[in-house]
């Protein structure tokens, strides 16, 4: 996703994209590649983690803010690919003037935007910890 995807201008109909953008630095570029290789009328389908899920710790019984946002996993990363692959891979937060502003940025129309409460945990009581968002190229 980092890299200029191997597709033509105006390829596809449909992206879906989940919960996946928390993998890459520079989320704008992503939105910029799949505006491109979208045909006009085309329709973009986002999930995000709310970037404030990554204020807190994993302490599933106490919630308390122990990052900065924006969170750069490669700051903490852990040179054991085990466990970096146990503790979910070296991830980034990302804003949602990167996020949504970003797709609108891109060109894109955003069309519809939705918010989930699914996590592990006792932060969900208190926010919606995911996000998906329709776009039209």
């Amino acid at each position: 996703m980092s890299k200029t995807f191997p597709f033509e201008n105006e390829t596809f109909d449909m992206i879906f994209n989940p919960v996946s953008s928390c993998y890459i630095q520079d989320v704008e570029h992503v939105w910029q590649e799949c505006f491109r290789v979208l045909k006009k009328g085309g329709v973009l389908l986002s999930g995000f983690t709310n970037p404030t899920l990554y204020l807190f710790g994993e302490d599933e019984k106490e919630l308390q803010v122990v990052h900065k946002l924006p969170y750069d996993g490669t700051k903490s990363m852990i040179e054991n690919d085990e466990e970096l692959i146990k503790n979910g891979g070296v991830q980034f937060s990302h804003s949602l003037e990167t996020q949504i502003g970003g797709q609108l940025k891109a060109g894109f129309t955003l069309q519809d935007l939705y918010e989930h409460h699914h996590h592990k945990g006792k932060i969900t009581e208190y926010m919606p910890c995911y996000l998906a968002t329709k776009s039209i190229k």
